[in-house]
């Protein structure tokens, strides 16, 4: 990726994370077809509602924007992800991520990206693994630049999303991409708990954790990629308990 497009992807302010493969918006409500799902998470990221808060269902719908019956439907969806608990007489409470959450949330994401960058290694392209080696270390540099996460934070979660979509995309399965798209949502509200997670040191370390996987993809290392994802996931998961 070329410096000037991630000073480009820097400049685009219409959402906190522009761009079609980004995690906001619509983009959070990936494989779930409901305006309040997605107004759901853009609240918690702005700050309108937050982890563990409990409110009235009346004042939930206030804040998404939402009249009674779509509510009504949005509080089932919400409460079949296990994103709220719903109590008569007491409200909706939002769920606030105890560890033995954030651990499995981490295991199942791991899960899925090994198994499918096994298989994106049959089929890795020498353009791939040069484009994304420029944009890593393009990031890098933008970062290191600009260390203020306000303003690195949405070209670094488009190089984040191309790396790990990749190996994804390699099962070329829809029921899992939505598996997946799920997933990543949750991960990002994670991230939302502890914000010096993401701060300018440790988004360079996940940086060069994912250049480690790119240059065993060159060597066609199919275990050294793996290898270092394991690592990445769980230095990621190790800097989110304990920053």
């Amino acid at each position: 990726m070329a410096r000037a497009s991630v000073e480009t992807v820097s400049n685009r302010r219409a959402s906190p994370y522009a761009g079609p493969e980004m995690m906001m918006g619509a983009g959070l409500g990936w494989g779930i077809d409901n305006p309040g799902y997605v107004a759901f998470f853009d609240a918690l990221i702005d700050g309108r509602l937050r982890l563990g808060q409990t409110v009235k269902q009346e004042e939930l719908a206030e804040i998404l924007g939402l009249s009674l019956s779509p509510m009504r439907e949005t509080t089932t969806l919400l409460e079949a992800e296990g994103l709220i608990t719903v109590r008569r007489r007491v409200g909706l409470t939002i769920f606030y991520p105890d560890v033995r959450f954030v651990g499995n949330t981490f295991q199942f994401r791991e899960m899925l990206e090994r198994e499918g960058l096994r298989r994106f290694a049959q089929t890795v392209t020498p353009q791939w693994i040069s484009t994304r080696r420029e944009e890593h270390r393009d990031i890098i540099d933008y970062v290191r630049a600009h260390p203020v996460r306000a303003t690195y934070r949405e070209p670094v979660k488009e190089v984040e999303h191309r790396f790990h979509i990749s190996f994804i995309e390699a099962f070329d399965n829809d029921q899992i991409s939505i598996i997946y798209k799920r997933l990543t949502q949750k991960m990002f509200i994670l991230r939302l708990l502890t914000p010096e997670s993401v701060g300018p040191a440790n988004t360079i370390l996940s940086m060069r954790e994912h250049m480690a996987v790119i240059d065993a993809l060159e060597a066609r290392d199919v275990e050294g990629a793996v290898r270092g994802l394991e690592t990445h996931v769980r230095n990621v998961l190790h800097r989110v308990l304990t920053t």
